[in-house]
Parts: structure tokens; sequence; C-alpha cells
């Protein structure tokens, strides 16, 4: 799926061409869609793995499965904060962006299970889903500057859903072969 900024305008200007990376895995424009499959994708494959097996990194200086996760609902939480900043100001932002290596690092994933994770992550994406709620029409369809490319607020909420699906594929492919 291609998504078009509402903006024409926008479009012609700085992108992230990651952003594609993915909306492409997303069936539908939908957010509550994409937000609800992503979802249970993420549950789902949660439950196939052992606790002993959230430990593992599939090559040196490579994330554990837990950090991924933890990746996951962080980028989701900061994604959120974006969409408030964009869809709530009547000025142009220019949000920074954030470096992932160093949340990984930091967090302290290392006594949590696979419940906590799952648990952590469906209090998030439950809170990312009333959080849409709020948002008028008029302001999903706003645009803002975030890690120095163009986003409109609906994409972050699409760009979520189709961020998890990205690491449960990175998942699925590296680690649990």
């Amino acid at each position: 799926m291609e998504f078009r900024f509402m903006h024409p305008e926008v479009n012609e200007l700085i992108r992230a061409p990651y952003f594609d990376t993915y909306l492409k895995l997303l069936d539908s424009a939908s957010i509550e869609e994409g937000l609800n499959h992503s979802s249970k994708e993420l549950r789902d494959l949660l439950e196939t793995i052992p606790d002993d097996q959230l430990d593992y990194s599939y090559a040196p200086g490579k994330w554990t499965v837990k950090q991924v996760i933890q990746h996951v609902i962080e980028t989701e939480m900061i994604f959120n904060y974006r969409a408030i900043r964009i869809g709530r100001e009547d000025v142009t932002q220019n949000l920074d962006g954030f470096e992932e290596n160093h949340f990984a690092a930091n967090a302290q994933t290392a006594d949590m299970t696979n419940a906590d994770l799952a648990e952590f992550f469906t209090a998030v994406r439950m809170s990312t889903k009333h959080l849409v709620s709020t948002f008028s029409a008029t302001q999903l369809d706003k645009s803002g500057i975030a890690s120095g490319h163009y986003v409109q607020v609906k994409a972050l909420f699409l760009i979520q859903a189709g961020h998890t699906l990205h690491h449960l594929n990175v998942i699925r492919e590296r680690y649990l072969k």
C-alpha cells in the first residue's frame, strides 16, 4: 500500500524513505485495522516464544528479542507524542529524533517475562487506540516535521502498525529460525 499525504506539496518535500518500509506491510489505510491486526500478530507471536529465548540475540551486537519488543513499545510511545504535538499545535513542528540503540541498551528488560512484554505492549497499544479517537479528521490530516522528515498525524499511527509488523518479521526471520 502506498500512502500519500493529504497535502500534495508535502509529497514533493523531504519524506523519510523508511516510512514506506512500514506502510507497505499494511493491507489497509484504516488506522483501526492496522493497529488491531499488528497488535494481534505481536501477541500471537509472543505466545510462541518461550521465556528462555527472549534473551537470544542472533549475532554479537544485535538486540535480544526482549529489546526488539521493548523498541516497538517505546517507538509507539514516541510516535504518539509526535502525533499529539503535530495534531494539536498550530505551529509547524520540527521534532528531534531519538537514538534507538541508546534506548535499547538502557532499558531494564532483564527480568521481563513474555507475559510482562505482552502486558506492556497491550497497555501502550490500548492507549494509542484511545489517543486516535481524540483527533478530528482535520487533526489527522495535519503534517509536521519529525526527525527531519515530513509526516502526517494519520501516517504516524499507520507507521506504528507497520513498524510492529516489520519487527515481528525480523524476529521470525532472524531470531526464530
